[in-house]
């Protein structure tokens, strides 16, 4: 009779336990609050969301972590001020050169002293003969190398400018910042290969030679641009393609046939006059001051010029010399070098030479075993570079006083020396730039010298 009662206070349709009492199924499903239902669909979202939001904490996971740790930790660890992006010196740039954004500009480099003044030689300490202290940095025409081989390479007088020229008829300058090196202009000259340029007036200037009987002027502080120098009637020459600028902003000698040597003017760009020496001339040279032209040739004599008067007031053989390739002053007048076919450089005193037509030189540098076609001292008279453009890597580079080879340049391993078309230092040696065939301006940092 109980149980009866109990089964009719049951609600209808609601089973009971085994026990007497209610259950919450009701038809087989769940009894649930519709608002507490879609309340907890907001929070916490369906069971698929939530699964698929969960953080996964898998074993590749934890790679990528410690191998992101460990990535900064030798980011850490290797960290150099000597890091080749960074910039040496405080870069000098004419109106001309533009300006280019602070964001983009990088941290100086810690170990070096900046560069105050341009023109101001650090020659405090003397250079050592055992070696030299140098690093290789960016290419000096990374931002838009030549096309083709590099054949003039010049640094600016004034600015941290570096000029390049080369057969693909292009003219190009480079902001130096042994970083960056951005280029800041370049010029095309149509059907003109580009075989020499030189900046005239200090640097207000570009002349440009190449395989034509005229030459080019680029003014770039002026509004003429550039100016097309038409060839002069009469003027024995087969092209203008080789010149020498003198330092004292007077003259351009262009190398002429048959010994002879053109003299412009650096202000008018007109013919002053001629001289004439024995033989084929192939490397001009101008003492320090300019008031000497110093020519070398085919027969191995040297001939001095007073560029007063146009006079040649000495000459004299070069000992063992048979075919002459290159000459060169020191900028402190001390020595006179001279190059030959076979390989030879011979160093002379320039006050014993000049009493004397076949003077005695103080050494013979016998490195270079294929023909010399290039010599260079720096600002410094402590360095002379020899090179040859006939086989890769033919480069050495001369101590002064000592006159001894400096042994650990270049380095073994650097294969992007190729063959070396031209060189140049900075102003103050802190830059040394080779062009190769390649037409690549490597460049490297000299320390031992502090500024630009």
């Amino acid at each position: 009779m109980l149980r009866r009662r109990a089964a009719l206070n049951t609600a209808p349709g609601q089973k009971r336990s085994s026990d007497g009492g209610p259950v919450t199924h009701v038809l087989g499903e769940s009894y649930k609050d519709d608002r507490e239902a879609l309340l907890e669909e907001e929070v916490l979202g369906t069971e698929e969301n939530v699964i698929n939001d969960l953080p996964r904490f898998g074993s590749e996971d934890r790679k990528v972590k410690k191998k992101k740790r460990h990535s900064e930790e030798q980011e850490k660890k290797w960290e150099d001020s000597d890091d080749e992006h960074a910039a040496e010196f405080d870069t000098i740039n004419p109106s001309w050169a533009g300006k280019f954004d602070d964001e983009k500009s990088e941290d100086s480099d810690e170990e070096a002293l900046k560069a105050h003044s341009h023109n101001i030689l650090a020659t405090s300490v003397t250079l050592p003969s055992t070696s030299l202290d140098f690093k290789r940095v960016t290419d000096g025409n990374k931002e838009d190398p030549s096309k083709s081989s590099l054949w003039s390479v010049e640094f600016h007088p004034k600015a941290t400018v570096l000029l390049t020229g080369g057969p693909d008829n292009t003219v190009r300058l480079f902001a130096v910042d042994g970083s960056k090196n951005r280029k800041i202009h370049s010029m095309f000259f149509e059907r003109t290969p580009v075989f020499c340029t030189h900046f005239s007036r200090g640097g207000s200037e570009i002349i440009v030679g190449s395989k034509h009987k005229s030459f080019y002027v680029y003014d770039m502080e002026g509004d003429s641009g550039v100016t097309f120098r038409p060839k002069l009637k009469g003027l024995d020459v087969t092209a203008m393609s080789k010149f020498v600028v003198s330092p004292d902003n007077r003259f351009i000698a262009f190398l002429g046939t048959y010994g002879y040597i053109h003299l412009f003017s650096q202000t008018s760009k007109e013919l002053i006059d001629s001289v004439k020496m024995n033989g084929e001339v192939c490397s001009v040279s101008f003492s320090n001051d300019g008031k000497f032209m110093y020519t070398f040739g085919s027969e191995g004599h040297v001939y001095i010029w007073d560029m007063d008067t146009r006079d040649c007031v000495h000459h004299f053989s070069d000992e063992g010399c048979i075919n002459g390739t290159s000459v060169t002053v020191s900028p402190d007048d001390k020595y006179i070098v001279c190059g030959s076919k076979s390989g030879i450089v011979s160093i002379y005193d320039r006050e014993t030479a000049m009493l004397s037509r076949m003077p005695k030189p103080l050494k013979h540098v016998k490195n270079l075993t294929t023909k010399c076609s290039g010599l260079l001292f720096n600002s410094q008279s402590e360095i002379l570079a020899i090179r040859s453009k006939d086989v890769e890597k033919a480069i050495r580079l001369v101590h002064f006083p000592s006159m001894t080879v400096l042994p650990n340049f270049p380095e073994h391993f650097d294969n992007d020396l190729k063959m070396l078309m031209c060189m140049d230092f900075s102003p103050s040696s802190g830059y040394l730039a080779l062009g190769n065939n390649k037409g690549r301006c490597l460049l490297y940092r000299l320390h031992h010298y502090t500024k630009y």
